[in-house]
């Protein structure tokens, strides 16, 4: 017996040792795809965005995010164009949502329309204007990624009981809010303003603009229908003209030097005249309001709706915000359009969202709204977005159309020009160039019938 235990064991390792040939080895292990995502945040800002960038990577380990600052803006995404144009542009890209149409027609972005079918996703699932911004020539070109709701009104309740009037019962009409403003401003015989009811253009004449005209009843830009890829201006509906004139009459009532000299007194987030009292009312937009609890903690003051003007409809509010598109000529579209539709039409990218960047998503079923529905103040802004119709403008001319609103807005209050003359102005300078950038866009559509996703990675 002992002479054959070697044989045997000689046996037993020749078998094993032909069974591991035989075994297929395992497969190599694949790379993480890696897309490029360039974002206009930066700061704590960027901090958040990358928790968010994270926990999309756990849930999506082939896919890896790289996230990079960006200058972002109606005039400062020169750095994106210059990166399209050069063939080395990033695989995902902050938008903000009103030029969203403007890079559609430019042929900046890549066609969604394909992808986004495939996803089950359609207008449905977000909210009206939002959705309204990321559709050009019957196309879908962004996700919108988040929904600010422009504006709340916020008064100061201290000020309201020292001036005479109810302290919960802000105002609801435009007769309202005049008297309330009277009744709230107080300016020395000098000019020099101790305190304001309301500075109506405090977020600048062109925004100001689109908040009042809205209020008014007023409208800019009637969306194309059926086939047509261009709709009807309307800068010069007679309700946008009301608004800026009734504007202009508190720019001269109150001397808008004066004003400007007055704003120029506070300078930084912490020292907002509204939260030291020397402004009664102001048009409060989403983030102000984590900054109420930082800077003004103790202030006693109240959230509502912007009034409504007696051809306007309460509560009035338009919708803004950021949306994910993927720029044209991206190296990896399947996987970039993978981590837009996560971002924004999943409950957990949306969940995300708003928790940790304190912004209000643009999809519609995020459980972030359930969230939010004990907190009274967070649900008057969710009634500003869930009843909102507009947005700034769908027109893909949107950033001209805010600087010349800008410049009318300065002619009107500086130099007393007629506000019907200044936007009958503005509106034939935006159907030429509008006119122009159709014609453009549809030679462009034309010749790149293919959308993202289509390509192989």
């Amino acid at each position: 017996m002992s002479a054959l235990r070697p044989f045997g064991l000689l046996l037993a390792l020749t078998t094993a040792l032909g069974g591991c040939a035989r075994t297929k080895p395992p497969p190599p292990q694949r790379s993480p795809t890696v897309i490029s995502f360039w974002e206009p945040y930066g700061g704590r800002a960027k901090v958040r965005l990358q928790e968010i960038v994270d926990e999309f990577e756990r849930a999506y380990p082939r896919i890896h995010v790289q996230v990079s600052y960006a200058a972002n803006n109606l005039t400062s995404s020169q750095k994106l164009f210059l990166a399209i144009a050069g063939g080395v542009p990033p695989d995902v890209t902050v938008v903000d949502g009103q030029q969203t149409t403007e890079w559609a027609a430019r042929g900046a972005l890549e066609n969604l329309t394909t992808p986004v079918r495939r996803a089950g996703i359609s207008g449905k699932d977000f909210w009206t204007p939002r959705w309204q911004e990321s559709v050009f020539a019957g196309r879908v070109w962004a996700l919108p990624w988040g929904a600010d709701p422009n504006f709340a009104l916020a008064w100061n309740k201290q000020l309201f009981r020292q001036a005479g009037l109810d302290p919960d019962q802000p105002p609801r009409t435009m007769a309202q809010l005049q008297a309330d403003m009277r009744r709230l401003t107080v300016i020395r015989p000098d000019g020099r303003i101790v305190r304001l009811g309301l500075i109506p253009w405090e977020y600048g004449s062109a925004n100001s603009l689109f908040t009042w005209a809205y209020a008014f009843g007023g409208n800019f830009y009637d969306p194309p229908r059926g086939r047509h890829m261009i709709g009807r201006v309307t800068i010069n509906n007679p309700r946008n003209i009301e608004a800026l004139r009734w504007m202009a009459h508190y720019a001269r009532r109150y001397g808008i030097s004066h004003v400007a000299a007055f704003q120029s007194n506070f300078i930084g987030a912490a020292a907002n005249p509204f939260y030291t009292g020397q402004i009664a009312m102001t048009l409060l937009y989403i983030e102000q309001y984590s900054q109420l609890k930082r800077y003004a903690p103790t202030l006693d003051y109240g959230l509502g709706f912007i009034p409504a003007g007696p051809h306007g409809h309460y509560p009035t509010g338009w919708l803004g915000g950021w949306s994910l598109a993927i720029p044209k000529g991206a190296r990896h579209p399947r996987a970039a359009f993978e981590f837009i539709r996560w971002m924004c039409a999943s409950p957990a990218g949306t969940l995300a969202y708003g928790q940790d960047m304190a912004m209000f998503p643009a999809y519609r079923y995020s459980p972030y709204f359930q969230a939010i529905r004990h907190n009274k103040h967070l649900m008057v802004f969710y009634r500003i977005v869930s009843q909102s119709r507009h947005a700034r403008s769908l027109t893909p001319v949107n950033g001209y159309l805010m600087d010349l609103l800008h410049r009318a807005g300065q002619q009107v209050f500086y130099n007393h020009q007629s506000a019907k003359r200044e936007l009958d102005k503005v509106n034939r300078t935006i159907k030429q160039r509008l006119a122009q950038v159709v014609r453009a866009a549809r030679r462009r559509l034309r010749r790149h019938t293919t959308g993202a996703g289509e390509r192989r990675e």
